[in-house]
């Protein structure tokens, strides 16, 4: 009468009445397999900042390691070692000082922009991007302090002792240590969101102005000759990289408007080591200030192209935008446009090339396409007497008043070339302005035309690598600011871009070329969870971390052994703590050092409480392994465990008249139910069952607020000490229920998760009496001192047993606050 699956018996029980029979049904329709479902729902992508990337090159294994065993997530993680943990990166590659831009402003005070190290950069006071708590743990500051040696985390710590937190628009100055300067000038930028509003970053706007200011006036105060600025909160405080440099170079303006005639001489450095950062500072000084007074390296009219002011990484894919003579490029493949006659002479472009390459160029046009042509066709021909290999003469359309045919002609254009030359093994092509002569678009659309056209080309160039170039008429102006402004919104989108589970997110340019971690999650709740955990273990605001988890208590002499060479790995300290019912671990260092080390702890602690969870089942398993079932005939059956996930749990319709009572009584606790789920579990019934045949009176229906990572343990092992220790044992050290969810929630307040979660519980609570803060187990009742007590209590609603196995959670009730402002 039982149905035979696996290598035991498939049983199915009536959890809920005193009889257990045998059923004919399969043992995987009722409990969860020992893999984890993955919804569709259930998954989503996080695009690493740079911090991220340090921590996780680092401790990746571990980070996988604490998401699968406090949330069951698995984690992937993509591009990492393609990609470095910052622009202010501390490798020994060497950059050569390079100014792009200067101008006088005034009698006294000079501009300059300048591709450079900012650790080697000669100036009397170089400028940190720094934190309000002058933590330098990540991306320039980092660089700075670890260049200029301990004493510059050393000397910010005894700022922050002596007068407090440097507020966000202030600077203050340290010594340089072993730096090439005097000062550093440490400086607390705006930070924003990735989706910031209109109004934040007004706020934000205003914040980055008065940090410019502040750093103006401490270099003037303090008498230096230059100052090195970097394009400050544009990296990890998120601030958009275009309005930062209009901001910047604004502000330098304004202050040397403002400054006296006759202080001392300064000049103002913009100093950054990435091509998108120099490219927007050498931008706004030239739309803010005017022409650089430094004299042109070349001659414009017979020099080859001058090199690119803007470029975007796409992975096998460059885009270069470059000012110059298209005639004089030096690349695979030149793109020219043509009209239906054929005829080269027509155009600018055409009769530059035409003047370049010779007649021969003609001929072959009218030798290979001597038939009609159409809309949108490609005539390759060879490069003649051109730099090139091959020239794709490319006929386009004039733009219409009725319809928008010009447009999807030249994105079709562009494709086609792009896909031709690679396919003909081509690695690089350039581009002139398509369609912005005789033709009569507009620039800016033009620009986003041909721009988006690359980005969607790079998705599928899989296979070789090949260089773009736009190349404009340098005395273009108007045209080469609207491929600026086009190229650097593309660049910070995909620098900025995250995804979530609900957008297409294999198709993303960014999250196939960029470094970030894949999550899978078993439910929408562990997904929002992980992220969260996630951020929080990726964040560098603090160089200490505390971890609570009283499964610090169970840590062999290896683990100890592996916390002692941590703290020399990652040169940190750890300490252990333990008080008032709840323990954990301390870890202080360096922010990165920190979250390196609090990963390994965490990989660490959840394998101390799943080698918890496993003695308890055998613990289980040993006070069943005599029980039994009777079949339908009246045969015993022995019990046999099948598998780890010997539980279930089965979500409940919200329109059930008992979940609607539920509901109200959440809601009037400020508590939105998300999800009510049955638990069932046949061991812990069986032995709760024996319990309540013991202790009298009948169980209690009571709460008991958990957090994410323990609800399952809970499901599988029942309740233990160290799963839901409360704020304090003032009772006694055992386990803590509640009669009132507001009683739970009161109790139980170091909650920063998304979800609140509370277990609904049957408790044997028996005999009682008045607890106290000493006890850890219920003291005796009456002489006998092995008679004791079955719980104990404060009398106001807070009940405490010692033993889990009186016992049995019946509902798992996740919940939102109302209200909520979450962290995603």
């Amino acid at each position: 009468m039982y149905h035979q699956v696996y290598q035991g018996n498939a049983f199915t029980f009536d959890f809920f009445s005193q009889q257990c029979t045998l059923s004919l049904v399969v043992l995987h329709a009722c409990f969860a397999s020992d893999t984890k479902p993955v919804m569709e729902d259930g998954k989503a992508f996080i695009l690493l900042q740079p911090e991220g990337i340090e921590i996780l090159k680092r401790s990746s294994s571990a980070f996988c390691r604490g998401l699968e065993g406090k949330f069951g997530c698995t984690a992937q993680i993509h591009n990492l070692e393609d990609h470095t943990a910052s622009s202010f990166s501390h490798s020994k590659a060497t950059i050569v000082p390079d100014i792009k831009y200067s101008k006088q402003l005034s009698k006294s005070l000079k501009v300059s922009v300048w591709k450079d190290d900012l650790t080697t950069h000669k100036v009397d006071a170089v400028v940190n991007a720094a934190n309000e708590h002058l933590n330098h743990g990540a991306g320039l500051a980092l660089a700075l302090s670890r260049a200029g040696g301990r004493m510059i985390q050393q000397w910010s710590d005894e700022i922050i002792k002596q007068k407090g937190k440097v507020h966000t628009g202030e600077a203050v100055a340290t010594r340089a240590g072993n730096l090439p300067c005097k000062m550093i000038i440490h400086a607390v930028g705006p930070c924003v969101s990735l989706k910031a509003t209109k109004t934040e970053l007004r706020d934000a706007s205003d914040l980055l102005e008065k940090t410019i200011w502040s750093i103006l006036r401490k270099a003037n105060y303090e008498n230096m000759q230059s100052v090195a600025i970097p394009a400050i909160s544009s990296g990890l405080y998120n601030f958009p990289l275009q309005k930062c440099a209009e901001i910047i170079v604004a502000t330098v303006k304004s202050f040397s408007d403002k400054r006296n005639p006759e202080a001392g001489n300064l000049e103002v450095r913009l100093v950054n080591n990435d091509d998108p950062s120099v490219q927007q500072m050498h931008r706004a000084c030239r739309e803010i200030l005017g022409p650089s007074d430094l004299m042109p390296m070349q001659n414009q009219g017979n020099a080859p192209t001058q090199s690119p002011v803007s470029s975007l990484d796409l992975g096998n894919v460059t885009l270069h935008l470059k000012k110059g003579a298209i005639e004089n490029e030096t690349t695979d493949v030149i793109v020219n446009t043509i009209g239906p006659n054929l005829d080269l002479s027509k155009g600018q472009v055409s009769a530059a090339l035409l003047k370049k390459a010779g007649r021969k160029i003609q001929d072959e046009i009218k030798r290979l396409k001597h038939g009609h042509v159409h809309e949108g066709d490609i005539i390759p021909t060879s490069g003649c007497k051109l730099n090139c290999m091959a020239v794709y003469h490319t006929v386009c359309v004039p733009k219409s008043t009725t319809d928008d045919k010009a447009n999807k002609i030249l994105h079709s254009v562009v494709t086609n070339c792009l896909v031709r030359a690679s396919t003909e093994g081509w690695s690089s092509i350039s581009f002139p302005a398509l369609g912005t002569g005789n033709l009569g678009l507009g620039k800016d659309e033009v620009s986003q035309i041909m721009t988006t056209a690359v980005v969607e080309f790079s998705k599928y160039c899989k296979d070789s690598k090949i260089k773009i170039f736009f190349v404009i008429f340098p005395k273009d102006t108007d045209t080469l600011k609207a491929f600026e402004k086009e190229i650097a919104s593309t660049n910070t989108r995909l620098q900025t871009f995250q995804m979530s589970s609900s957008t297409k997110s294999h198709d993303n340019l960014s999250i196939r070329t960029a470094p970030c971690i894949e999550l899978f999650a078993p439910s929408p709740e562990a997904l929002r969870e992980a992220k969260r955990w996630s951020f929080d273990m990726l964040d560098l605001r603090s160089g200490c971390q505390k971890i609570y988890n009283n499964h610090v208590l169970h840590l062999n002499q290896e683990d100890h052994e592996k916390l002692m060479s941590l703290q020399v790995s990652f040169n940190v300290i750890i300490s252990e703590f333990f008080r008032e019912g709840k323990g954990g671990i301390i870890i202080n260092g360096e922010p990165v050092g920190t979250r390196c080390a609090a990963l390994e702890v965490e990989a660490m602690l959840c394998q101390a409480q799943e080698d918890f969870a496993q003695s308890e089942e055998k613990y289980m398993q040993g006070d069943l392994e005599h029980m039994y079932v009777a079949d339908d005939f009246g045969q015993r059956q022995q019990i046999e465990r099948m598998s780890n996930r010997s539980y279930r749990k089965t979500p409940i319709d919200l329109n059930d008249w008992a979940v609607k009572e539920r509901l109200r009584n959440f809601a009037k606790c400020g508590l939105n139910i998300v999800k009510v789920e049955k638990i069932e579990n046949y061991a812990l019934q069986q032995l709760f069952k024996l319990n309540s045949k013991r202790i009298q009176p009948p169980p209690r229906r009571l709460y008991q607020c958990v957090k994410a990572q323990f609800c399952d343990l809970i499901c599988r092992v029942g309740f233990q000490r160290e799963y839901a220790p409360p704020n304090e044992q003032k009772y006694g050290a055992g386990i803590y229920f509640t009669t009132e969810v507001d009683k739970a929630k009161s109790l139980w307040t170091d909650n920063e998760e998304e979800y609140i979660y509370f277990i609904e519980a049957q408790v044997l609570t028996g005999k009682e009496t008045q607890g106290s803060s000493e006890m850890i187990v219920p003291p005796p009742f009456g002489k006998d001192p092995l008679v004791r007590y079955d719980s104990v209590t404060n009398k106001r609603g807070i009940h405490i047993i010692f033993n889990g196995q009186q016992a049995y959670p019946e509902f798992l009730i996740t919940c939102s606050k109302q209200a909520n402002q979450t962290y995603f």
